[in-house]
């Protein structure tokens, strides 16, 4: 059996309680989602990547790994419903600045930060669970030595909060496209709809590779 408690002592010295997932997390994700959602529309790459680390986002996912080990279907429950907290708020506040974007005209054209997770192609997606397969590994190590920087710099590794917030703005400018403006041509809220549908797969390939790592290190270390 793994020794959980010797996961979570290792938290508690970087004062992380990981099991703990209260409306100050919620506050911090939806700061983060705003920073990440105006620093893809503004196309500031510092806000984006500032963004990655505001809202902890690994934080309820590495709960839900640890989680895993104790068979406590009631715990693990509770870890998922935390993990779908997490993405609906950051869906949902990154959807409604899309649409206050596009209902203002801000941003007329989608910025080089939002294109390039837009195009995340499907067929490179073995890459991108390599990469952060091996992140995961990373942040195991990072935590059982205590090494804050190391698990920030792996943390920039993992494209969790931007990928999601550039899915929901990408998804609230073809809402406000199809159902508020109507406009007849339906070529960019397809258009729309398609780069979110990329850019989830993104945050998907990302997260499945951290976690897999992470959960083979601890299953192979305790």
């Amino acid at each position: 059996m793994i020794n959980l408690n010797s996961i979570n002592q290792e938290f508690e010295k970087l004062n992380i309680n990981i099991h703990n997932f209260n409306h100050i997390n919620v506050i911090l994700i939806i700061i983060a989602s705003i920073v990440a959602s105006v620093g893809l529309l503004t196309n500031n790459y510092q806000s984006v990547i500032a963004s990655k680390i505001i809202g902890l986002a690994l934080i309820p996912f590495l709960s839900f790994a640890i989680l895993l080990f104790t068979l406590d279907k009631q715990k693990i429950l509770n870890a998922v419903c935390t993990c779908i907290i997490f993405i609906t708020v950051c869906l949902a506040v990154s959807m409604l600045i899309g649409m206050y974007n596009s209902h203002n005209q801000y941003v007329i054209e989608p910025t080089p930060e939002m294109l390039s997770r837009a195009h995340f192609k499907y067929e490179n997606i073995y890459l991108e669970l390599i990469m952060s397969f091996i992140a995961g590994i990373g942040i195991f190590y990072a935590i059982m030595k205590n090494s804050v920087v190391a698990l920030i710099g792996l943390i920039f590794v993992i494209s969790i909060v931007p990928a999601i917030s550039n899915s929901g703005l990408f998804y609230g400018m073809a809402f406000y496209e199809h159902f508020i403006k109507r406009d007849p041509n339906i070529n960019k809220k397809n258009l729309y709809i398609d780069y979110g549908h990329h850019s989830i797969a993104l945050f998907i390939s990302n997260i499945v590779g951290a976690l897999f790592g992470f959960i083979m290190m601890c299953a192979l270390n305790y």
